[in-house]
């Protein structure tokens, strides 16, 4: 790829860091040259966000490193007959067992009509806004119920390196 172009280790991390994050407050503040002004910096999601389904998986509505702000949904239907209510548990992480990623959430989603297992449809639809806080909703299509839940950035949330501990665990595990 670099065309055995030796790397060049004079460039020091910390100072790289810094300076792109003067470059994003002079384009946030919307100061600096016009090619300052151009450039386009994207936060991006660290980790897939999805739901749990009966089986215990993590069905992901979003997949890690996708854009912020993103609004994504997936349809969702009842796993017993007759159930009254389902519960929506939200986790993050990139395996595929909800048991070995982290949760964020849970909520109750009640009110559904007495239906064979499979025939209710449950739209469930997580929005990450560009502040990288969390808005999930899980509404009934046949009768309007609707319950939501709002997760902020706050220590419920995995640091930087426990984030980089499960990426690297999924990779090795493939998954």
């Amino acid at each position: 790829m670099f065309e055995d172009k030796p790397l060049n280790e004079s460039i020091i991390a910390d100072e790289a860091v810094a300076y792109g994050a003067a470059v994003q407050a002079a384009i946030l503040i919307g100061q600096g040259s016009e090619k300052t002004q151009e450039i386009k910096v994207l936060d991006v999601t660290p980790l897939s966000t999805g739901v749990e389904t009966a089986n215990g998986e993590m069905a992901d509505i979003i997949k890690r490193n996708t854009a912020i702000p993103a609004k994504r949904s997936l349809t969702f239907t009842t796993h017993e007959d007759n159930q009254p209510g389902v519960c929506i548990s939200i986790y993050e992480g990139e395996r595929k067992m909800v048991k070995d990623n982290h949760k964020l959430a849970k909520f109750n989603l009640e009110g559904l009509m007495a239906k064979p297992a499979g025939v209710p449809v449950i739209e469930v639809t997580l929005d990450i806004d560009a502040n990288g806080i969390l808005n999930v909703s899980a509404v009934d299509r046949v009768t309007g119920s609707e319950n939501k839940i709002t997760i902020t950035n706050d220590k419920s949330k995995l640091t930087k390196e426990e984030i980089q501990k499960m990426v690297k665990e999924a990779e090795k595990l493939n998954r």
